[in-house]
């Protein structure tokens, strides 16, 4: 058998390498993405995003093997959109993954406004989150809402328990009257039957907005509260614990999900689970940490008596009730994500001062 001479073989090695090397490189691709958030990355639901989705969806691109990598542009505290356009700001692919804000969504996301229409439920965090996979699990109407706005659902964000925040302070419900409060959208309900009068807006506004006299103070949450300051212009926070909000998720536009291989689809499926988990865990340590700063920086913090607790949920007409009644005139399983939102709770352990589902 005839071998080639050494300088034809060592041609023919070379070219071969070259054609491997091409066919890799040619197959291979930079997909250039943007992060975005009508917030910064100081509150945790931006945070988890910027720290650890970014980085570990590229890092995790890269160990794939395939040659594909990943360029993010990050883009968070309103510079692509604002708080009130965070669903159409991943719908439209200014950003091609983004946190959706659906609290400000009554209308275009009432399925995932549930907890909003249930207050005085549970504050517990992790309760919360695995009612909002359990939602998207068992019920596929989540799903088809977030399809129908041109997008990909990857995960759950949930905060805790909501408080108030005011000028004045607060003993009883009857200290409300007349005052008004930052209460956005679907937490306008909250204050139905207390006297108070909602104030639509979202965190970014509400210091200039209780500072200048729009508002006299607002219902929100603690790891909201603090990194906005919220505390030097409404020094009385008095501890409700109204109860935590599934108030929003991590998305990705889907026309940039579908541009994606597989691979890398389980890739961001994968951090989207993780995202839910660890912005918990964050949310559950500085809800502590934020409270005790606030006191040490002069806020005045007191907690509402039990017997006014109650006084103030039972007073609440029966929000879930007309959300149920409304949604399902729309064809929308309403019902069934009230049921499932209440049955997980209870078996998560809480004991809701109101049940809901009683009553439907």
């Amino acid at each position: 058998m005839k071998t080639l001479p050494k300088t034809l073989a060592a041609s023919v090695a070379v070219t071969a390498l070259a054609v491997s090397l091409g066919t890799t490189s040619a197959s291979a691709k930079i997909y250039k993405l943007t992060a975005g958030s009508s917030h910064p990355p100081i509150v945790p639901w931006v945070k988890v995003m910027s720290k650890h989705v970014v980085p570990q969806s590229a890092a995790l691109t890269k160990a794939a093997g395939k040659g594909d990598s990943i360029k993010w542009t990050e883009a968070y505290a309103g510079a692509l959109y604002n708080f009130k356009n965070t669903l159409e700001g991943v719908q439209n692919g200014l950003a091609d993954i983004g946190w959706v804000g659906t609290l400000w969504e009554p209308i275009k996301m009432p399925l995932m406004n549930v907890s909003f229409y249930a207050p005085f439920v549970t504050g517990d965090v992790k309760a919360l989150t695995a009612i909002g996979q359990k939602l998207h699990k068992e019920v596929p109407a989540m799903h088809k809402a977030w399809d129908k706005h041109n997008q990909v659902y990857l995960g759950i964000q949930v905060a805790d328990t909501y408080n108030l925040f005011t000028k004045f302070p607060v003993k009883s419900v009857a200290d409300l009257k007349g005052k008004k409060l930052y209460a956005p959208d679907a937490l306008a309900g909250w204050v139905r039957g207390t006297g108070a009068v909602a104030v639509n807006g979202g965190l970014p506004v509400y210091y200039n907005g209780v500072k200048t006299g729009v508002a006299d103070g607002g219902i929100t949450i603690t790891t909201g509260m603090f990194p906005f300051k919220l505390h030097e212009v409404g020094k009385y926070i008095t501890v409700v614990d109204m109860g935590g909000p599934i108030s929003g998720a991590i998305t990705m536009n889907k026309d940039t999900w579908n541009s994606l291989p597989a691979y890398m689809q389980d890739i961001f499926k994968k951090l989207g689970g993780e995202y839910s988990a660890k912005q918990g865990a964050i949310i559950e340590t500085l809800a502590v940490k934020f409270m005790g700063l606030m006191k040490k920086q002069g806020a005045i913090i007191s907690t509402l008596p039990g017997s006014e607790r109650r006084k103030w949920a039972n007073g609440l007409p029966n929000i879930a009730k007309e959300w149920v009644d409304a949604n399902e005139k729309k064809g929308l399983p309403a019902k069934q994500v009230m049921q499932t939102f209440m049955n997980a709770a209870k078996a998560a352990g809480a004991k809701p001062v109101r049940d809901w589902s009683n009553s439907l």
